[in-house]
Formats: structure tokens, C-alpha cells, sequence
């Protein structure tokens, strides 16, 4: 009998939680992810996910470095009334329990956006319901995304599917006259 072994997940994430933060911090993401500027792109990217940060660390480290996203946000917006500490903490809360399918590129690509103003200017104050509504604008931009692509890859294997249909006959019809190649020569055999 062959031995099963267990499929183990290897972890592209530096090893530490210190190490994580120097590598993936926002400023160092802005700079890491600049190409990612749109959902398809973040789609694609090879970046963490929000739900492996989860898996490599811990729940409230994954709440902690949403929180620190929020804090740069709320340091680069001149607000008159900027969030607390506890706002912060509980809309960071919201995004890891409601997206935990974004990976470092959609995080980054949504406070970009928020920061060039495309979900509208920010005036008097900053808070949890405009991050979150922000949040949920990318999470249907970034379905109607994936949606396309999904629809692209199906009109694509739908075009391909005469010309491996056909490559498919062949190799049957190949199939088929060496197995009766191989009866007729065993049945020469057999007479012989």
C-alpha cells in the first residue's frame, strides 16, 4: 500500500508579525502594488489574502493591521472630525468579517482610490459608514470584475471546445485501430 500524505500548505508570509508589518505596511504597499490599479489586476495578484493573515497569525492581528490602514487613512484625510480609536477598530473589525476574500492589492487599491478622492471628497469628517460603503462599492466592482473574467474564460473554453472535440475524435479513432491492430496481431499469435 502507498503511503498517504497529507497536502500541506506552504505559508508565503514572512514568519513574524514584525516581519509582516515592515514588509506590508501601507506606504510600502502603495509602492509594492502601484500596477494593481484595477480590480482585475488585484484579482490576479499573487498578494495575501485578509483571510490567510488570519490563518498565518491571528484574528485580532488581522484586525490590528486593518486598523493601521484606517489610522494612515485618517492621517493623510484634513478632516475636521477624524475617527477614534475605537471607530477604527470596529470598522476594521466589519471589513475582516465582511471581505476576507481581498487580498493586499484590493486593500491597497481601495484606500488609493479613497485617497484620489474617487469615491467622492472628503470635507467635514471621516467615519466608519463611509469606509465600510467604500469597502462595499469595491467588493460589487470587484464581482462585476470577476464575473467578466469568469465569462471570458467560458466564451474562451466554449471556442476551444470544436478543436478539442475533434483533437478528441482523432485520438479515439487512433485509439480504436490500435487496439484492433493489437487483437489481430495477438490473434495471429495465438494461430502461429
Amino acid at each position: 500500500m502507498s503511503e498517504i500524505v497529507k497536502y500541506e500548505q506552504k505559508s508565503v508570509l514572512p514568519a513574524t508579525m514584525i516581519g509582516f508589518m515592515s514588509e506590508y505596511a501601507p506606504g510600502k504597499c502603495l509602492r509594492a502594488f502601484h500596477r494593481e490599479n484595477t480590480p482585475a489586476l488585484a484579482i490576479g495578484s499573487s498578494a495575501p489574502t485578509l483571510a490567510s493573515i488570519r490563518r498565518e497569525y491571528s484574528e485580532d492581528f488581522q484586525i490590528a493591521y486593518v486598523s493601521v490602514w484606517i489610522v494612515n487613512l485618517n492621517d493623510f484625510v484634513n478632516a475636521l472630525r477624524k475617527m477614534t480609536p475605537e471607530q477604527i477598530e470596529e470598522t476594521a473589525t466589519i471589513i475582516v468579517q465582511e471581505y476576507p476574500y481581498l487580498n493586499l492589492a484590493d486593500i491597497n487599491l481601495v484606500f488609493r482610490k479613497i485617497k484620489k478622492g474617487e469615491f467622492g471628497q472628503l470635507f467635514a469628517e471621516i467615519d466608519g459608514i463611509k469606509v465600510l460603503s467604500w469597502f462595499e462599492h469595491y467588493a460589487q466592482e470587484r464581482a462585476m470584475t470577476a464575473a467578466d473574467i469568469s465569462m471570458s474564460h467560458g466564451e474562451k473554453f466554449k471556442q476551444d471546445l470544436p478543436r478539442m472535440s475533434s483533437a478528441g475524435k482523432d485520438n479515439k479513432t487512433k485509439n480504436q485501430q490500435a487496439i484492433g491492430l493489437y487483437i489481430h496481431q495477438q490473434a495471429k499469435r495465438k494461430i502461429e
